[in-house]
């Protein structure tokens, strides 16, 4: 099934191309997905020589010598106590403009994803974690990311960007997380709509072990940050 993928992800992409000793890639699951996109020269990643693999390879491995990217920060203080996303303003509408589009989401909905992606990757989408057998945006594993793999391989995308990574989080949600996805999408667009799109997203589609605690950390970035910058930037589209 092919999809279509916003041209202001890819944008995101590129700015924030991945230097070959930052990062790990997943080895050889997306050599062919590396070749493919080297020929539409939409993607600027080199591919390093370590990388986490799938589940039908090896394991992704985390090294102490290979440094997170830098990242631009959002932030907010509350009270004396610094509230951040780890992306810039731009890429913060370039994100939640295309979960609106592709999901058809009101603020409350995206608030709640965005605060996940924070939560597990920081956005980041070379992000390696679970003490090497997690990996991406979402943090997915086992045969969660190889699926995410053989989705970007099947419509042409590359596996370890954003572009790639967004595109397989709207397949997921729309064609498999069902449930997950009505109940995002059915949350008024309000604080505790916001709060519990939230929690869904975090107990249904991450799906860890304590739901709960590891939901709270996520609701306050909710509640403090992206729900009200939404709303600040829904306000001046209307002025």
């Amino acid at each position: 099934m092919g999809i279509t993928v916003c041209s202001a992800l890819t944008g995101c992409a590129k700015k924030q191309a991945i230097n070959q000793n930052e990062v790990p890639l997943i080895e050889n699951d997306i050599a062919e997905a590396e070749n493919t996109d080297s020929e539409s020269e939409e993607m600027t990643e080199e591919e390093p020589e370590e990388a986490p693999e799938t589940e039908s390879g090896q394991k992704a491995e985390e090294t102490a010598s290979s440094p997170e990217p830098t990242f631009h920060y959002m932030f907010d203080i509350i009270g004396g106590e610094t509230i951040y996303i780890s992306i810039t303003d731009e890429e913060f509408v370039e994100y939640t403009d295309y979960l609106r589009r592709e999901l058809d989401l009101n603020d409350a909905a995206i608030a709640g994803i965005m605060a996940n992606l924070q939560g597990e990757s920081g956005f980041n989408p070379n992000k390696v974690g679970d003490m090497g057998n997690a990996y991406g945006l979402c943090q997915w594993r086992g045969s969660r990311l190889d699926q995410m793999v053989a989705f970007c391989k099947d419509n042409n995308l590359n596996p370890v960007s954003r572009e790639g990574q967004m595109a397989f989080l709207v397949h997921d949600l729309r064609d498999v997380y069902i449930y997950a996805y009505d109940l995002i999408r059915l949350c008024k667009d309000s604080e505790e709509g916001a709060l519990q799109a939230t929690y869904y997203f975090c107990a249904y589609y991450e799906v860890p072990a304590d739901p709960e605690a590891e939901s709270a950390d996520r609701e306050r970035l909710t509640e403090l940050l992206i729900y009200p910058r939404l709303n600040e930037l829904s306000e001046a589209k209307h002025q």
